[in-house]
């Protein structure tokens, strides 16, 4: 084993290479079979449903088959005893000197502690954002767009070769509207108007007007007078591009960076959609048909129109959607299915897409065409991120008169730090509401988990500065430690248990795509860590007591390298002083 032992990962591997050997189990189907930290740390440090996914492939119970397992991990030399609970859980208890093993591991690997081979390297896009470029990123776009990063920065700890992409919707009404608006921003600074009546359905953020003074600044009078057909183009392609800047210097503002930008303009212009919905003639997914009056409409004038649509009933939606309308302008829905296609024919089987909770009934449908024209050889998988509700000191927080009727990030960002905001963003699953109050980010109390968890960090390391000063150097951990866990208090073997916890964490919130549970992880170690310095009989410092001060900081080392890799991997810098 060595002292380098990432307890997790032997454990697991261990069991399932003991099953593989066991007669009348080699052969089935392992799979599934799992090895994690049982809820209840009382029943073991882990635990395995070995036997429940056995059950069905040996036509035993559970129960039975684990009865019939148990002599053999008891084998495995890291554990030191096996209990069956229920209806067949196998309880695992680990010896105190794997726990040595374990701490040695987390103090030599600060940086990689929880890393794994998961992803094998497999390619995976993660999409999210994707704003349409009409404005700058506000605080309504802040939950998702941190949501994608850090579960992209998961996943690649995990082992998957992420791309984090997003897709500029630069293409029909909308950016025709964005043009127009600041066309007449334009018009205003050569005083055609005097800027006070904006035209209705225009977008009216002053943000704009310097949009428009730099086309005024390039180009000088030559757009005035000239037909929307001569001006539209240009107007469009130049603030899309502008205000792809302002979004990509907001997004560095709070550590986002994108890998691939991909233009729903330039996939229309290169004829992916047309080909996308060309390829879904040949495989017979779509039909020219009409569809059925919508519910509740009882417009006199309607009739009904025969448009091209995706069979996508087939494949699991409510109903058939349309891909091109009777004039054969494509729909968005089309120029979604040729992007997801995009990411297939780049080699992207598997995808993620963060959406806001209000797209949530267009789900079905992309899933379903998705499926369709990659014949299920690509995997969608899409999250949806309930909306933030902005505050300070219990009340909405003021509106940006820069940018229109919204608060923008850069607003937020004058009350906190970015690194607060991306960690309060991450405490709560994204399909649950956030209320999110400025002051109470500020707040230095356990009620913060900001404060809570980035206290833990900075007081750990506090307590190694001390040291330094009491005993005259740095602490330095020693290669091997022997006897630590046996001879420790139960507040400090609480500490080393979670410790050990950590790359399951990882893992479970990578392959659930729950980055919250990572932060809910790092603010009970934290609330441990806190416990423990108040803890009856566990003095971290011993002045009179080097050896014993030593040992303790052991511990003390491998909190703080492990809440800092914790933070790092939600892209937040750990504080060295609070």
């Amino acid at each position: 084993m060595g002292c380098k032992m990432n307890i997790h990962k032997f454990v697991t591997e261990s069991v399932k290479e003991t099953l593989a050997k066991v007669p009348g189990i080699a052969g089935a189907d392992m799979s599934a079979i799992t090895v994690e930290v049982p809820r209840v740390r009382d029943f073991g440090d882990f635990a395995t449903n070995a036997a429940m996914i056995l059950s069905k492939q040996l036509g035993q119970s559970p129960r039975e088959i684990a009865d019939a397992l148990s002599p053999h991990l008891k084998d495995i030399p890291a554990i030191k005893d096996i209990s069956v609970a229920g209806p067949g859980f196998i309880n695992i208890n680990i010896s105190d000197d794997s726990w040595d093993r374990a701490l040695c591991h987390i103090l030599a690997n600060p940086e990689t502690y929880g890393n794994s081979d998961q992803g094998k390297n497999e390619k995976i896009n993660v999409e999210f954002l994707s704003a349409n470029p009409t404005g700058p990123v506000h605080i309504g776009h802040a939950r998702g767009a941190i949501l994608g990063d850090v579960l992209a920065r998961l996943l690649a700890k995990n082992g998957f070769a992420v791309t984090k992409e997003y897709y500029i919707n630069d293409y029909g009404h909308q950016v025709n509207v964005l043009g127009n608006s600041v066309f007449w921003r334009y018009q205003e600074l050569f005083g055609m108007h005097d800027g006070q009546n904006i035209p209705e359905g225009s977008y009216p953020g002053e943000y704009l007007v310097q949009v428009a003074q730099n086309i005024k600044d390039k180009d000088g009078d030559i757009w005035l007078g000239k037909t929307k057909e001569e001006y539209l183009p240009h107007f469009r392609e130049f603030t899309v591009a502008a205000m792809m800047e302002i979004i990509k210097k907001s997004l560095r503002q709070i550590g986002i960076e994108f890998d691939v930008f991909t233009s729903e303009k330039n996939l229309v212009e290169n004829n992916k959609v047309t080909g996308t919905i060309d390829l879904m003639r040949k495989k017979g997914l779509v039909y020219n048909g009409c569809l059925p009056r919508p519910l509740g409409d009882t417009d006199d004038d309607w009739v009904p129109e025969e448009q091209l649509l995706f069979k996508a009933k087939e494949f699991g939606d409510d109903a058939d959607r349309v891909v091109a309308r009777a004039n054969g302008a494509i729909t968005y829905f089309a120029s979604d299915i040729a992007y997801h296609f995009d990411k297939f024919e780049r080699r992207f089987k598997k995808q993620v897409d963060i959406w806001g909770a209000d797209h949530g009934g267009y789900v079905k449908r992309i899933k379903a065409a998705v499926g369709a024209v990659t014949d299920n050889k690509a995997e969608l998988d899409i999250l949806l991120c309930q909306i933030v509700s902005l505050e300070k000191d219990g009340k909405p927080f003021r509106m940006s008169k820069r940018a229109g009727n919204f608060v923008m990030i850069e607003d937020v960002l004058e009350e906190i730090d970015a690194d607060v905001l991306r960690l309060f963003m991450v405490t709560k699953s994204p399909d649950t509401q956030m209320s999110f109050d400025l002051e109470k980010a500020k707040e230095q109390s356990k009620d913060n988990p900001v404060y809570y968890i980035q206290y833990a960090h900075a007081r750990a390391n506090s307590v190694l500065k001390k040291y330094n000063e009491i005993f005259g150097g740095p602490f330095q951990p020693a290669e091997k430690i022997d006897g630590y866990f046996a001879d420790a208090a139960d507040a400090e073997k609480a500490v080393v248990r979670m410790l050990g916890d950590y790359p399951s964490v990882i893992e479970t919130a990578g392959r659930n795509k729950t980055p919250h549970t990572l932060t809910k992880y790092l603010e009970e170690l934290a609330g441990l860590f806190h416990s423990l310095w108040s803890a009856n009989g566990v003095k971290l410092l011993c002045e009179d007591d080097k050896a014993l001060t030593d040992r303790r900081m052991l511990l003390v080392t491998a909190l703080k390298n492990v809440i800092a890799n914790g933070l790092n991997a939600i892209g937040v810098k750990p504080k060295e002083s609070m």
